[in-house]
């Protein structure tokens, strides 16, 4: 007798398998549902041959578990941007390219090789926006923007690109949380729906401050904020008159608040450092072209084509090595940091299938 978890769609490859080795055997499957709560399902991720090796990125953080939403399209989808973004250069990203395309043909480094590969890719895209090659802006037109001529675009589009990834991030939180009929989080929680209404009242109040507009009265916002902080202060008793039961606090009522208060400073700072940080996207792909003018600058104080050409190919080799390396980490921070807090638990079992020889148990 023996029991275990095999995909659905194998199911009767399964049954033809254990029939052929035996014919006296009974084969029963059930449905995750029918299995016990205390039963832990195992995660098999699935996702296209585009976005696959994106999956090492995940399992760093932590296998999603069985109810939990797969983060590897979206994590695979926003990375490549904000790489692509930080690190647009045409020439040193085919270089990326081509150091994915090599070392993926050796097995261990196969995954590390496709990202390399995706990555440059993105890198190249993102060259042609900026129009530079190898750090050079004056060979190519520039698609979208020359980074450094437009400092303050080039940084306010970074935190507008981060505001609605965090937007999307409370929308996969709240899908997930309701899936599993955690309505006291997925509802009231800061990562519920009543924390992205909060997000989007602060939102609007930085808004109306910034630009001195009439996009909502200050008073208001201020109003309608304090009520969703108590709202998520108070989402335990809020949750049990939804469903018409009595709180239960297992902590103490008294220590439940406490705790619930620092939360609502912990929830209002990390609101505004998550968006904030997003800034380090612009600033980078700005970095990307001061740190190639540096080395520039050394290549015409030398005043020798040879020097000065050594000097520049070094500079390139620095950028791809040292500096693509910082932003490969950076692109990571805001992916596990400022995203998943959000959505993501990654706190799965990995589905590692038990691998039997029935031919050859069948030979004995």
């Amino acid at each position: 007798y023996f029991s275990g978890w095999i995909p659905e769609v194998e199911t009767e490859k399964i049954k033809q398998k254990l029939e052929e080795v035996c014919s006296r055997v009974i084969v029963v499957f059930a449905e995750v549902d029918e299995v016990p709560k205390r039963v832990v399902p195992p995660t098999k991720l699935k996702n296209s041959w585009i976005l696959k090796p994106f999956e090492l990125l995940v399992n760093l953080y932590g296998v999603p578990n069985y109810k939990e939403l797969d983060p590897t399209i979206f994590l695979g989808l926003t990375y490549l941007i904000l790489f692509g973004a930080m690190f647009g250069d045409v020439g040193q990203g085919a270089i990326l390219f081509l150091a994915g395309w090599m070392i993926r043909k050796k097995e261990s480094l196969k995954t590390s090789g496709e990202i390399m590969l995706r990555i440059g890719l993105s890198s190249v895209f993102f060259g042609f926006m900026y129009g530079s090659v190898f750090g050079f802006e004056e060979y190519l037109p520039a698609l979208l923007v020359h980074p450094i001529e437009n400092i303050d675009f080039v940084l306010y589009s970074s935190i507008v690109f981060g505001v609605v990834l965090l937007l999307i991030s409370f929308g996969i939180s709240i899908s997930n949380l309701l899936k599993i009929k955690d309505y006291e989080q997925g509802v009231f929680g800061r990562n519920g729906i009543v924390g992205l209404l909060f997000y989007i009242v602060l939102l609007v109040g930085v808004l109306e401050l910034a630009l001195s507009g009439d996009i909502a009265p200050i008073n208001i916002l201020i109003i309608v904020g304090i009520v969703l902080l108590a709202m998520m202060l108070f989402k335990k008793p809020l949750t049990a008159l939804l469903f018409r039961q009595p709180a239960v606090y297992h902590e103490g009522k008294k220590e439940y608040y406490i705790e619930g208060g620092f939360d609502l400073v912990e929830t209002l700072l990390s609101l505004l450092s998550n968006t904030i940080s997003f800034i380090r996207v612009g600033a980078f792909a700005l970095n990307h072209v001061g740190l190639f003018l540096a080395f520039t600058t050394m290549a015409n104080l030398s005043n020798n084509r040879a020097i000065g050409a050594v000097i520049l190919i070094a500079g390139n080799i620095i950028i791809i090595g040292l500096e693509g390396l910082i932003v490969f980490i950076q692109g990571l921070r805001l992916e596990y940091y400022e995203l998943f807090s959000k959505y993501y638990t990654g706190d799965g079992i990995a589905y590692s299938p038990f691998k039997l020889n029935l031919e050859t148990e069948e030979r004995k």
